[in-house]
């Protein structure tokens, strides 16, 4: 935010480099931000373990709203402070060599140090239950719940290597697959077949529906046929727009 707000000073802002609307990648987007919703699924289990359950509804609101917020501004704040230049997924690509830059990479490395594993404690809860309910509690039991959860680390680092610059276009993929049917088609299928007696009750959670299947659809076929050779073609966009007149489309040669 600092560095970003020097660069509003130097340069004024740098919105008018931007389209209005993104036409090559729009979709991805729209992925990206129902993956915002990765960690519904530790809400419940983070409840168990809580001090207070009875209260834990208030922390998550005002968590979501807080991080809402949050992610709004600072994403519109980006767009006007860098513009065309920021066209790498990670924010942290467009700051400056120098030791405020490697302060906030290692105090984003510290974040991701603790918060890794709490939201891999769903995904050990599951795997434990899997392989390990009906073992007793001995050290065997215990090395291999150990092994099993050094497993998925080592496999979530080796994506992460082999995804590279693309992490945003998983991330949407992801998103797209596995988080719109948690945030929207499986609670609204759930309320339908329990809890909705009248109809407009039944109307909502149908038009949810149709919108989570119609949203999953149509984000990953667009992500998945968008996985090469959009960085290249985002670039020449940017390069090429002209605040004064309507974006034309731009292909590769």
């Amino acid at each position: 935010m600092i560095y970003g707000a020097m660069k509003l000073k130097d340069r004024g802002s740098m919105l008018s480099t931007v389209p209005f609307f993104n036409t090559v990648s729009y979709a991805d987007a729209i992925g990206f931000s129902v993956y915002g919703y990765e960690g519904i699924g530790m809400i419940m289990p983070v409840q168990d373990i809580t001090a207070n359950p009875e209260s834990y509804h208030k922390i998550v609101y005002a968590v979501i709203g807080v991080t809402c917020t949050m992610f709004v501004v600072f994403g519109q704040f980006c767009v006007v402070a860098w513009g065309s230049d920021m066209v790498t997924p990670l924010i942290t690509d467009n700051l400056p060599d120098g030791i405020i830059s490697y302060v906030v990479l290692g105090l984003f490395c510290i974040n991701l140090f603790f918060s890794y594993p709490l939201q891999l404690y769903p995904v050990n809860v599951i795997v434990d239950n899997i392989f390990f309910s009906d073992w007793e509690k001995t050290p065997k039991r215990q090395f291999s719940k150990n092994t099993t959860r050094s497993i998925t680390v080592g496999l979530s680092v080796v994506a992460t290597i082999l995804l590279g610059d693309k992490l945003d276009k998983f991330l949407s993929i992801l998103g797209a697959i596995a988080c719109t049917p948690i945030a929207f088609l499986f609670p609204a299928l759930f309320h339908y077949k329990v809890s909705a007696k009248t109809q407009k009750q039944k109307t909502i959670d149908m038009v949810i529906l149709i919108f989570a299947v119609s949203a999953m659809g149509y984000c990953t076929t667009m992500g998945i046929l968008g996985w090469a050779g959009d960085e290249d073609v985002m670039k020449l966009k940017y390069a090429n727009f002209n605040p004064n007149k309507p974006p034309t489309p731009t292909t590769l040669a």
